[in-house]
C-alpha cells in the first residue's frame, strides 16, 4: 500500500501529476486541482514576488520570470494612464508629469519653460471671464457635460471660442463653436450650412462644386473686365484740347477737369461695392438659466443673433458653457415647459414678498396674543385683589 504523502492530496486514490504553481500542492487530476482552488480558495497562479533561492533565479527561466515581471507593471501603469488621460480625460499629461516628479506648476514650469513667454489658454479664458463678470460653474471631472466642453481660446483672433449647444425645436441637441467676437447668428447660419452640406447626396455635391467653380469663374471675369475698362479710361492728357478763345485770350480748361472728375467718379463707383442685402431672419436665439428651482419650467433669457456671445453673456452664469434655445420667429409665445427670464425674476420677488407678509402677519398675531394674554393676567390679579380685601373686610 501507498504512503499517504505519495498520493493526491485531496482524493488519496492516486499518485500525484500536476503541482500548483502558488501553493505547490500536488494533484491527480483536473478535478481533484478545481476542489483544491475551491477548498483553499486558491487562484493557481504563480506569485511572482515570491523569494526564490539563487540557483533558480541564476538561470534563463529565472532572468525570464524577473523580466516579464517588470515589464507587465510598466504595462499596467502604461494602460492606466492612457485610461485617465485619453478615454475619461480626467487629467492631462502635463498633471501626469507633474504627479511622477512630486512638482508644484511653478516648479514644473520652471523646470519645462512652458508659460514663461505667453499665459496659457486657461489664463487668458479666466482673465476675459473675470472682465465680463461671467461665472461658468465646472460639472464633476468624467461627466458626460465636462467632456463636451471644447471652449478654448483663439490666439490670433485673442478671444474665447465657445462651446454652445444648439437646441432646436424638433431636432437633436448639437454642438457647434462660436467665437465670442462676432455676431451669433453667423455662426448658428454656417452650422446650418454645414449640416445641409453632409445632408447632400452625391448629385447633390457634385452640382454644388461646379455652382462654386462658375460663380469663381464669373467673378474673375468681372474683376478682369473692370480692370480692362479702367485702363481705357485713363486719358492720355495730351490728347484732350486746351482751347484759348481768340477774342479774349482766356483759356478753356473745362474738358480737362470734367475729364479727370468723370474717370475719379468711375473709378469709385467700382471700388465701393454695395454689401448684399441681409438675410430675413427667421429664428429667434433663447439662452437658458441654469440652476433655477425644480418647480419652475426652463428659463430662457432672449438675445440678440447681431451681438457677439461674450457680450451677451455678461454678468450671467453658465454651466461648462451656454446652451442656446432656437425657435421660428413666427412663434409668439414660448412653448410649453418654457419660461421668460422676466417673468421668473418676477415669481421670485413676488414668492419672497408674500413670505415677508406673512412672517410680518405671523409676528403681528404673536403680538396681539401676547397683548392679550397680558389683558387677562391683570384682570386676574385685580380681581384676586378685591377678594382679598373683601375678605380683609369681613
Amino acid at each position: 500500500m501507498d504512503d499517504l504523502s505519495s498520493l493526491c492530496t485531496i482524493c488519496h486514490i492516486e499518485p500525484p501529476i500536476y503541482t500548483c504553481p502558488r501553493c505547490n500542492l500536488q494533484t491527480c487530476s483536473l478535478a481533484c486541482s478545481k476542489r483544491h482552488k475551491i477548498r483553499s480558495m486558491c487562484n493557481g497562479i504563480r506569485d511572482p514576488t515570491k523569494f526564490l533561492p539563487i540557483e533558480q533565479v541564476a538561470t534563463p527561466w529565472g532572468i525570464d520570470h524577473d523580466y516579464n515581471f517588470l515589464h507587465g507593471i510598466e504595462t499596467s501603469v502604461a494602460r492606466s494612464e492612457k485610461v485617465l488621460i485619453q478615454d475619461l480625460e480626467l487629467i492631462s499629461i502635463d498633471e501626469m508629469e507633474r504627479a511622477r516628479t512630486g512638482e508644484s506648476i511653478q516648479e514644473y514650469r520652471r523646470r519645462t519653460g512652458r508659460g514663461e513667454k505667453e499665459l496659457p489658454g486657461e489664463a487668458c479664458i479666466e482673465r476675459d471671464l473675470t472682465w465680463a463678470n461671467i461665472r461658468v460653474m465646472k460639472a464633476p471631472k468624467g461627466m458626460k457635460r465636462n467632456k463636451e466642453n471644447a471652449t478654448g481660446w483663439n490666439k490670433r483672433q485673442r478671444c474665447i471660442i465657445w462651446q454652445v449647444e444648439w437646441i432646436r425645436e424638433g431636432k437633436e441637441r448639437t454642438l457647434f463653436r462660436a467665437m465670442g467676437n462676432r455676431p451669433i447668428g453667423e455662426f448658428y447660419e454656417a452650422m446650418v450650412e454645414e449640416e445641409r452640406i453632409l445632408n447632400m447626396s452625391e448629385k447633390e455635391r457634385r452640382e454644388k462644386k461646379k455652382g462654386e467653380k462658375r460663380r469663381r469663374a464669373d467673378e474673375v471675369k468681372r474683376n478682369l473686365a473692370k480692370r480692362a475698362r479702367g485702363e481705357e479710361e485713363k486719358l492720355d492728357m495730351t490728347s484732350v484740347p486746351i482751347l484759348q478763345d481768340p477774342k479774349t485770350g482766356t483759356w478753356n480748361v473745362a474738358p480737362v477737369y470734367s475729364a479727370r472728375e468723370e474717370v475719379a467718379n468711375s473709378e469709385r463707383e467700382d471700388s465701393i461695392a454695395m454689401p448684399p442685402p441681409p438675410k430675413p431672419r427667421d429664428y429667434k436665439f433663447y439662452l437658458h438659466r441654469p440652476l433655477t428651482p425644480a418647480s419652475f419650467p426652463k428659463v430662457l433669457a432672449p438675445i440678440s443673433h447681431s451681438k457677439p456671445l461674450t457680450e451677451q453673456l455678461r454678468k450671467r452664469e453658465v454651466l461648462e458653457f451656454p446652451t442656446i434655445h432656437v425657435f421660428p420667429s413666427s412663434a409668439e409665445t414660448l412653448p410649453e415647459g418654457f419660461m421668460l427670464e422676466e417673468d421668473f425674476l418676477k415669481a421670485v420677488a413676488d414668492g419672497k414678498k408674500g413670505v415677508g407678509k406673512k412672517m410680518e402677519q405671523d409676528v403681528e398675531t404673536e403680538d396681539e396674543d401676547s397683548t392679550d394674554s397680558e389683558d387677562t393676567s391683570s384682570g386676574e390679579e385685580s380681581d384676586s385683589e378685591e377678594s382679598m380685601e373683601d375678605g380683609e373686610i369681613a
